[in-house]
Order: C-alpha cells, then structure tokens, then sequence
C-alpha cells in the first residue's frame, strides 16, 4: 500500500551503511515499498539515524533477523521485526553472553527466534509482540505516511483530524474497526487523497469517510508548494478513553485471561515453538509490549501489573494441560534500550537456573520513565515512530 521515493538523501545515506547496502538492492530512481528505505530517506531525524547505525552494526551477526528487517514492506511488521533486532542486539552486547539468530529448529521442534548461551545455561527464546486495538494503532501509524508519501508532483502542508461522534467524551479505539476493515479503507483513501491534493487549492477542507459510520478523516490543505519534498503532515486524534494498561488493570486474572489479550498469549502459547520441556535448555517466551497502546509505558513493571500477570498465566497454562509449553515467560519493552518486567518462572523447579540466566543478561533491566505527575501527557512511542517522519 505504502511506497516512498527513491530520492537523493536515500542514497547519500545508503553509503553510509555498507552493511545494509550489502543486503538490499536499491534502484537509481523510483519508489520502493521498503520501510528501510523510509528511514534512509528521514535520517535527519536523530532517533532514526541511531537505528541506522544498530542496524548496520548488527547486520552481520544478526542473520535471519536483521535480513527481516531490512526487506520488510509492512509497517506494522517492521516494528515486530525490529522487536527482534533489538533484543538479539542487547544479548549480543552482554560480554559473558552469547546469541545468535536460530538457524533451524532443533529436529521435530518448530521454528523459534534466538538461541542464548550465557552462564553455564543455555536458552532457545522466542519473541511475541501481539497488538491490542489493531486497527486503530493501524491508522495512528499509517494515516500520515499515505498523505506525506502520495506519488503526486507537489509539495504540501496538509492538517487531519480523525473525527468521531463523541469527540466531546472520547472515544473507545475497539470503534475504529478490525485490521481488515481499516487495511481496505486506508487502500482506499489512498488515491481519493492524491486526486484531491493535486486539484484543491490552499485553505480547501475534504471530509472523507471512515471504516465506519462512527469515524471520519477531516482534511485542510493549509499550503501547496512546487517542492516535491516539501511536505507536512499534522495528524490528531480525538480524545481516546481506552488504554491497554486497562486489560491488566482492572478486574480480575480471570478476567485477563478472557480478554483480547489473554486469548492471543494462549494462542501464542498453545505453538509450543520452543518445543516440549529439556533440562539441557530453558525455553522463554518473550512478550513484546511496545506495540501495546498505552499511555503508561512502564505499567509491565508496576507491583500490581506483576502480580496479575503471573495469575494470568497461571490460568492460561491451566487450560493448556501438561507439558508446559515453556519454562519461563518475560514481559518486555524492546527498543534501543531495552527494559523488562519481572520473569514469570512457569517450571516452579527450574527458578533457580531462569533468575540467574536473567541476570546474567541483563533481562531484568526495569523500565523507567518520567513519573505521570511530572509528565502527565507522555505518550511514549518507539523509537522508530516518534517523529513521525
């Protein structure tokens, strides 16, 4: 759906990064559908050039992983690959530790993402980055990208504003829509934008219809310029009365495990990727929540969000039945600075062997962010998005 020009400065960086030019083949001119190719033509944004640079550092040791990330062409996808670049890259720069890409699966087992040695112990580690309100993280995510990157020969200023009925109280984000419906309705908007861009006028609004009857795109083209490259986006959001914290904070493990959110950790779980119990490796699933919509970025490693999801657990692996599909599961905030929540021992036998791996690697680094009565309006995003460029 998504494509970006092959411009100059896409280029000029590639040169820069020998490692990713090695794995990609990009053309003289054109466009690319290629979310490396976004981040190379934006590296004035500082975050996205430091991601350059961890890319390119870790390429070569990285295998499958960084490959993934590097051909990628879904954004949503790309974040979930970058989630396992970023944390094959924290293990690889423990001194004491080693990790590397799974090349294969151990015979008769499925496929899984790292394979860790650290401490005497050895680990097979699979990583889960499950979103919550799919199709609305789809248009926060993708709404500006298919103004800003429209194959049209112009350049603009252009403000949107996602409308909803109950633009006074806020609005449930489960509203916008499932990811199908939002996925056909962004395919959509994409040539109504660019047919009206390129034949409205400074100061001219469009409304154009959401996935449902209860959303709506308002757009003003505020400024039109003959610089193709010239373009700004400026995208709000109604006020939104849901949060992902939510799931694990009210109610009870019960409740949890019924949730949207306790049905994808089972159907996670039921895979078994790291196959069944050994006691020549620990098994650990890795739960990503960076893609988790929260205005509470730490909330993994709040005492009561600990407790809960150990509870939940617990009545997830009840209604799995023997073996247990891994013997250890750890929450995680991946990013260039990785963080973590308290690990949740599944196999109460083998504790011991999973706190002194954790350690080791430095997997119980705890996620610290400004407290809320200091920052009361941090949305904190991953690094890739928080400029959106």
């Amino acid at each position: 759906m998504l494509s970006y020009p092959i411009t100059q400065d896409v280029h000029d960086a590639i040169q820069r990064f020998p490692e990713i030019d090695r794995v990609i083949n990009i053309p003289c001119s054109g466009r690319s559908e290629l979310e490396i190719v976004r981040v190379l033509g934006n590296t004035h944004y500082e975050h996205l050039e430091k991601l350059l640079i961890l890319l390119n550092k870790h390429l070569p040791s990285s295998d499958t992983i960084g490959k993934r990330v590097v051909q990628q062409t879904d954004p949503i996808q790309f974040e979930q690959a970058l989630g396992e670049l970023f944390l094959l890259a924290h293990l690889q720069n423990i001194p004491e530790a080693q990790a590397w890409a799974a090349v294969s699966a151990r015979p008769g087992l499925k496929y899984y993402d790292i394979d860790l040695t650290a401490s005497g112990l050895s680990a097979c580690i699979e990583l889960y980055c499950p979103i919550d309100f799919f199709g609305f993280q789809l248009v926060k995510r993708l709404i500006s990208s298919i103004f800003k990157y429209l194959d049209i020969d112009l350049g603009f200023e252009i403000d949107l504003q996602l409308k909803t009925a109950k633009d006074m109280d806020g609005f449930y984000a489960y509203e916008i829509g499932n990811e199908k419906a939002v996925r056909q309705w962004l395919a959509c908007l994409q040539p109504e934008a660019a047919k009206w861009v390129k034949n409205a006028h400074a100061g001219h609004k469009r409304q154009f219809a959401g996935p449902n009857d209860k959303v709506w795109l308002v757009a003003t083209l505020q400024k039109v310029y003959d610089d193709t490259e010239n373009r700004d986006i400026y995208f709000s959001l109604p006020t939104q009365s849901t949060d992902s914290k939510l799931f694990f904070g009210i109610g009870n493990p019960k409740d949890i495990a019924e949730s949207e959110w306790g049905r994808k950790l089972l159907d996670k779980l039921k895979k078994r990727q790291c196959g069944e119990p050994d006691l020549d490796y620990l098994r650990i699933l890795v739960v990503d929540f960076s893609l988790a919509d929260t205005g509470f970025p730490d909330f993994i490693c709040q005492p009561k969000i600990t407790k809960r999801l150990a509870q939940t657990m617990e009545l997830l692996i009840n209604k799995i039945g023997p073996p247990l599909p891994y013997d250890a599961v750890l929450p995680a905030r991946l990013s260039e600075k990785s963080c973590f929540g308290k690990v949740i021992a599944l196999d109460c036998r083998r504790t011991e062997e999973i706190e002194q791996l954790v350690q080791a690697t430095l997997l119980d680094r705890p996620c610290v962010f400004p407290h809320r009565d200091q920052a009361p309006h941090i949305r904190e995003v991953r690094a890739v998005f928080t400029a959106f460029e």
